[in-house]
């Protein structure tokens, strides 16, 4: 008979059997078994999976709560070196006020690469994600800048030509 590890938040519990496993575990749950290259989601084991949905079904007045990951905790992937990026912050917002506001093809530009770094977030390529950021920032910068001296030019001129009839 198997003997399954797994984790309970950040401590490893185990060796347990089979049935101790499915009353403990959540789909997302990392376990781990002789014969497993790697601690791996309870969800992606066919057999655990297939346990925990009969489980649930058969139990249905008892729910098993989720459980807490620490995803920076050392012991999450003791395969590779994982680390969870922080929270993408999105400047598409920015991008349509400047878009409205300042000027439209610096605008444009903007939200199409606010665009494209939020889909290379979503992809999980980080690096080109923050290089994109970069650009889209740079752009909705140029553009503000850009609006903000149309608009001084504009008071200015303005400004002159409504004065010049009374300096005569």
């Amino acid at each position: 008979m198997s003997q399954y590890f797994y984790y309970e938040g950040n401590t490893q519990k185990g060796p347990v059997d089979f049935q101790e496993l499915i009353k403990n575990i959540t789909p997302e749950t990392d376990i781990w078994t002789e014969g497993m290259e790697k601690w791996t989601k309870a969800k992606n084991v066919p057999e655990v999976f297939e346990a925990l949905n009969l489980n649930m079904t058969n139990t249905q007045s008892e729910i098993i709560p989720p459980q807490p990951n620490n995803y920076n905790n050392s012991n999450y992937s003791r395969e590779k070196n994982y680390q969870v990026p922080p929270d993408f912050q999105t400047l598409l917002v920015w991008a349509v006020i400047s878009n409205f506001l300042c000027c439209n093809i610096t605008g444009i530009v903007g939200i199409i690469m606010t665009l494209r770094s939020e889909i290379e977030w979503a992809k999980g390529n980080y690096e080109q994600s923050r290089k994109k950021y970069k650009d889209a920032k740079t752009w909705i910068i140029v553009g503000a800048v850009l609006g903000l001296l149309a608009m001084i030019t504009y008071v200015v001129v303005v400004g002159f030509f409504n004065a010049l009839p009374h300096l005569r």
